[in-house]
């Protein structure tokens, strides 16, 4: 049975045709025409774009199977708005981030991001999950140390000099902000020594470079693609990224996840030495003989029951060194104190009335 289409039809159907035609035929009526652009720039005019872009590259190739998301589980009670006793427990999950520091397994990070966690899983760059196993942390620094089984495919991170870094350098991080992972971001250091940021007196490095919840624990890289920071917290009112982010010093970090090892499965937790001490003033140190090109701190009151006193320290003994580290203000002996930890000991070198002496202070709970 033959179906005759009105002559319109025929019509549209070949007006249909020829329109398409002409969209698809090369030239300047066709719709390929559309996507022929403009001449782009050549090597030779984006040459130093081109190699920077190259480098940023290379930091990322040469850390992304360094860093790796931490996902944390804890049970917690949900309460009903509408009915006071109506509440139920639920696991809840959040994100950090984290990086290898040994073959063997070791993983860093912040010690919130880990904190009061039922079960830690560390998700590797080619999204392999690996159940984690609590090694010790140091509360007052922030960090924690972290061990998979060996054989990840993970490589450990290269470490930097963080007191060579410079305001200006290149600071590249990376992390899981809002559980992103391995979200990349460069900015600059913006400042090497911001103290007194919050309750634990430690320096930090501080940068532009994008660092948001969830960023916490991840490296801070330097352009060479080495660590030389760990990625702690931001200023904002908001609580996201403001430009203003912080990074644990590297070196310092050293040191903390060197004591964490010494202390296996202890959480280090804070302590204070009880004393009140200040540098001293020229008419102080003509009176108590201290010399004028020494460095130090001079005690001038200690808490009663501290570990100071019950450790012997007394009011106007200057303090040289802490652990051999040379004291050099307050801020200096306060680092050494959160360094130690409370049960730990502090070894000073103090100068007391005209005699150099050595002093152990056992870090107690007032």
């Amino acid at each position: 049975m033959n179906i005759r289409l009105p002559k319109i039809v025929w019509i549209n159907i070949g007006l249909l045709v020829l329109f398409l035609f002409v969209l698809i035929l090369p030239g300047e009526g066709g719709l390929s025409s559309f996507f022929r652009g403009g001449k782009p720039l050549g090597y030779s005019d984006q040459r130093a774009g081109i190699q920077l872009q190259d480098a940023f590259r290379n930091v990322y190739n040469s850390a992304k199977d360094s860093v790796v998301s931490i996902r944390t589980k804890k049970t917690e009670a949900i309460t009903s708005p509408y009915q006071y006793f109506d509440y139920r427990t639920e696991k809840l999950s959040s994100f950090g981030s984290g990086f290898l520091i040994h073959e063997k397994g070791y993983v860093v990070t912040n010690f919130h991001v880990i904190s009061d966690a039922e079960s830690i899983e560390v998700i590797a760059s080619d999204g392999s999950v690996f159940p984690a196993k609590f090694v010790g942390s140091h509360e007052r620094a922030d960090i924690a140390l972290l061990k998979i089984k060996e054989g990840s495919g993970l490589k450990p991170v290269s470490f930097g000099d963080s007191d060579k870094i410079e305001v200006g350098d290149w600071a590249i991080a990376i992390g899981s902000p809002f559980g992103l992972e391995r979200s990349f971001s460069v900015g600059v250091v913006s400042a090497k020594y911001r103290e007194d940021l919050d309750e634990t007196g430690q320096t930090h490095i501080q940068t532009d470079s994008m660092i948001n919840p969830g960023s916490s624990g991840g490296p801070l890289l330097n352009i060479y693609g080495e660590v030389i920071g760990i990625n702690r917290l931001i200023r904002s009112d908001s609580g996201r990224n403001t430009g203003i982010g912080f990074a644990i010093p590297m070196n310092y970090a050293k040191k903390i996840i060197q004591l964490i090892e010494e202390n296996k499965g202890r959480i280090i937790r804070p302590a204070t030495l009880g004393v009140m001490a200040t540098v001293p003033l020229p008419d102080h140190r003509k009176a108590l003989g201290i010399p004028a090109d020494w460095k130090g701190v001079l005690v001038y009151d200690i808490d009663p029951g501290s570990s100071a006193e019950s450790s012997g320290l007394k009011r106007y003994d200057f303090i040289m060194e802490a652990n051999g580290v040379q004291v050099k203000n307050i801020n200096d002996l306060r680092e050494q104190v959160g360094i130690v930890g409370l049960g730990g000991r502090l070894k000073l070198r103090i100068y007391r009335e005209k005699s150099l002496e050595e002093l152990t202070v056992r870090l107690i709970q007032k």
